[in-house]
């Protein structure tokens, strides 16, 4: 339990990801790490609902506490080996912020989300997996 109280102080009060906030407001997100980025983000509305238009909004960083770049987002159904019916638009803010607007999940089920970012020379594609009801 100490153990787990240090670690979580540790990375809480780590001054590398102090200008990437993992709150992007209203206290619910998710946040998906690799070796080289981090990346917040949360829908708006808040709740996904199947055949809705939805947007999400992103607060992308590279680990070094420098804004990366967010080049495309998309989502599929691997199980049914398709993905959305539209093609969402990406409105970039300021200092990694990005607002992804045009996201529909058309039926219910596994949706995997592909997030492309880039700083640099350096891309990755990222993924966040979603269960829709």
């Amino acid at each position: 339990m100490r153990f787990l109280a240090a670690s979580l102080a540790f990375l809480f009060a780590n001054a590398a990801w102090a200008n990437c906030p993992l709150d992007l407001g209203r206290g619910t997100g998710w946040v998906v790490f690799s070796d080289h980025y981090m990346i917040a983000f949360r829908p708006e509305p808040l709740r996904i609902e199947v055949g809705q238009p939805f947007s999400l909004l992103f607060n992308v960083c590279t680990k070094l506490d420098r804004p990366a770049e967010l080049v495309a987002v998309d989502a599929q159904m691997p199980e049914h080996r398709h993905g959305m019916n539209y093609r969402p638009t990406i409105v970039a803010g300021v200092d990694g912020r990005y607002r992804v607007d045009g996201l529909v999940f058309h039926m219910p089920g596994r949706w995997e989300l592909s997030i492309d970012v880039r700083a640099g020379e350096e891309s990755e594609r990222l993924t966040h997996d979603f269960i829709l009801k």
